[in-house]
């Protein structure tokens, strides 16, 4: 009967061994998070990348919010998703690896 508390060697076809200590979270590119968080923000593909489901479907539905707001209503509501989607591709850029890293639960390539 195989152990079933062994932590296998490798996950996502990658070595599991990271700065001494075993890690299964998957390997993401900061640069690419920020790069969809500027470009497709506003439909969550920087969430959705990090393997965060929850996030993306709630800053859809964000977004399907204030879209709704700007054909209801004059004032270019539709910005605020856009705008807040472009503060955090550049907060991605502006972290170091080892804070992305522990925020986002990915390791960094």
């Amino acid at each position: 009967m195989a152990n079933r508390t062994a932590v296998p060697e490798t996950a996502y076809g990658t070595k599991l061994k990271f700065r001494g200590m075993r890690s299964n979270h998957p390997v993401k590119s900061r640069y690419m998070a920020a790069v969809l968080a500027m470009i497709l923000g506003i439909v969550g593909a920087n969430q959705f990348y990090l393997r965060n489901i929850v996030r993306g479907l709630l800053k859809i539905l964000f977004s399907a919010v204030f879209v709704v707001l700007n054909v209801l209503f004059d004032p270019p509501f539709i910005l605020i998703p856009v705008v807040l989607s472009v503060i955090t591709g550049f907060v991605y850029l502006l972290q170091s690896d080892e804070t992305f890293a522990k925020k986002n639960h990915v390791r960094t390539i």
